[in-house]
């Protein structure tokens, strides 16, 4: 997901979801998803300046409680972090 455009963040507050799209050069827009959303982080500071393109993705991680911890870092510096019963990765095909 390096170098992939974050597009949006769409919250589906009572149903408790979240979808984030993303433009990837090879594949076009792109989803990830999660269900059962229990913590959000959006940051926008900009310290390492401005920037929409993904740097590093860490997890997602099952966590104690069995729910799953996604961290995606942006070029920005920031890193959007997001915790949910179930995430749903894109799908990379190597073709």
């Amino acid at each position: 997901m390096h170098d992939w455009t974050l597009v949006s963040i769409f919250v589906e507050w009572k149903k408790g979801i979240v979808t984030l799209t993303f433009i990837s050069y090879k594949l076009g827009h792109v989803c990830l998803s999660a269900e059962g959303l229990t913590r959000l982080i959006i940051p926008k500071y900009d310290e390492w300046g401005e920037s929409v393109s993904v740097n590093n993705v860490y997890g997602p991680i099952r966590l104690d409680d069995g729910s799953y911890r996604l961290e995606l870092e942006i070029q920005s510096g920031d890193t959007i972090v997001l915790e949910a019963k179930s995430i749903q990765m894109p799908v990379i095909t190597t073709e």
